[in-house]
């Protein structure tokens, strides 16, 4: 349970986040948290990239950050913890459209339940991944297939369809997926070849629609869970990679699946990736890294 004696919150909302909740919800909020004893201080973000410069302009002081919007602002927040320099709680209220992170950490998607886990639930550590030197990320960097269209969606498109929206804009990718070439190191196994799709992952579920078995991840293992997926030459091969794929059993010839702290892709030609759901230019290498118990976060 959170300690509320003298604790000092900042809470800081995504107006615009896939759900667009009535302005009495976030006051009720405000309200659940002080009458419990804590110092609110609440921001709203204006732009991308604002969370993390508030994290950084008003946290230093703080004992509990909150956030309210989807995966984009729970990275940013993030990002900004790990910048602090501080010990700091992270509380989470999701409001996005897919929230595979507080999926995985069985977060409700009502204000007040959430608030209220914040306010009574345990405090855990969790994984954070680092891609390259500089960009955290909470449950996934991933590469080809769709991925674009968890950056390319209209924020509107989420706001007015939800999950949809990804599916629909996923959708115009279709005649424009290709494989890319690369080559993945981790200190025990090297693997190559022709992906049409690859991700990093501590999470659950990617993009609410590719579901991990839960007896086979954990958020705080020191360990990613690592999928590549291969370019099916035939039909059938991709209807039986499929099938694979919604039963989560990833012993398909055309799947690589397995486990590894660091890992490192060598691609013969930049391509973007998805970090969280937000856009990050290609490389020809980079190097990804679990920090192990980065984050404190009330669940």
């Amino acid at each position: 349970m959170a300690d509320q004696k003298k604790n000092k919150l900042l809470y800081i909302v995504n107006p615009i986040a896939g759900r667009i909740f009535p302005k009495i919800n976030f006051k009720r909020v405000i309200e659940l948290f002080q009458s419990h004893g804590f110092d609110v201080t609440m921001k709203k973000t204006a732009y991308k990239g604002h969370a993390t410069e508030l994290v950084l302009k008003y946290g230093h002081d703080k004992n509990i950050i909150v956030c309210s919007g989807g995966d984009g602002t729970l990275n940013e927040v993030i990002s900004g913890i790990m910048r602090l320099g501080k010990d700091v709680t992270l509380g989470y209220i999701p409001s996005g459209t897919t929230n595979d992170f507080a999926c995985s950490l069985n977060l409700s998607d009502r204000m007040e339940k959430a608030a209220m886990t914040i306010i009574k639930g345990q405090t855990k550590t969790v994984d954070i991944g680092l891609f390259g030197e500089k960009r955290y990320f909470s449950y996934i960097a991933s590469f080809g297939a769709f991925t674009g269209s968890s950056y390319s969606t209209p924020q509107s498109h989420k706001n007015i369809i939800g999950h949809l929206a990804y599916v629909l804009e996923g959708m115009k990718d279709i005649p424009n997926i290709r494989p890319h070439h690369v080559r993945v190191e981790t200190s025990e196994a090297v693997y190559e070849g022709d992906y049409i799709f690859g991700a990093v992952s501590n999470s659950l579920s990617i993009g609410g629609i590719l579901k991990l078995d839960a007896n086979c991840v954990n958020l705080n293992d020191g360990m990613f869970e690592i999928i590549l997926i291969k370019n099916p030459k035939t039909p059938i091969d991709l209807s039986r990679m499929i099938i694979s794929l919604k039963k989560k059993d990833f012993k398909d010839k055309y799947i690589d699946f397995f486990k590894a702290t660091d890992v490192t892709f060598y691609m013969d030609e930049p391509f973007p990736w998805s970090i969280d759901g937000e856009y990050e230019a290609g490389v020809n290498k980079v190097k990804i890294q679990n920090l192990h118990s980065a984050i404190k976060i009330l669940a």
